[in-house]
């Protein structure tokens, strides 16, 4: 019996091995890359619908900036901003944590170069530059 493999289904596990979701913000994901090869702690948020092709930014978890690198240069609106400080402030899945110490948890267990202490506050993200 001879096995036929779809390339195709290999490059989409390749993109989800390379993630840890933190959950859904409108059309866009927010997730961690893990084991990120860089030294500056940050999420990724990119519409679904494309797998970024049309929108993704990286925003720094330690400041309220931008860590654009080439194809992830996009940024969020004043609206986007505020339902992005929303999001990261809501309990995460009813447990008696915010995503925000979620999405700590996560970089610090997907990334081990740069560890994010639990207790950081989240930036003002208004001030996203």
């Amino acid at each position: 019996m001879k096995l036929h493999l779809n390339e195709n289904l290999f490059e989409e596990y390749d993109i989800l091995t390379e993630m840890a979701q933190i959950g859904y913000l409108g059309p866009y994901q927010v997730y961690i890359h893990t084991n990120d090869p860089g030294n500056i702690p940050h999420f990724h948020i990119w519409d679904l619908s494309t797998k970024g092709q049309k929108f993704h930014t990286c925003v720094r978890i330690d400041c309220p900036e931008y860590f654009h690198h080439t194809g992830k240069e996009d940024v969020l609106n004043s609206k986007q901003r505020k339902e992005l400080i929303k999001f990261l402030k809501s309990s995460y899945r009813g447990r008696p944590e915010t995503i925000w110490q979620h999405l700590i948890d996560t970089w610090n267990d997907n990334n081990s170069k740069v560890e994010i202490d639990e207790y950081t506050p989240m930036p003002d993200y208004t001030k996203l530059k």
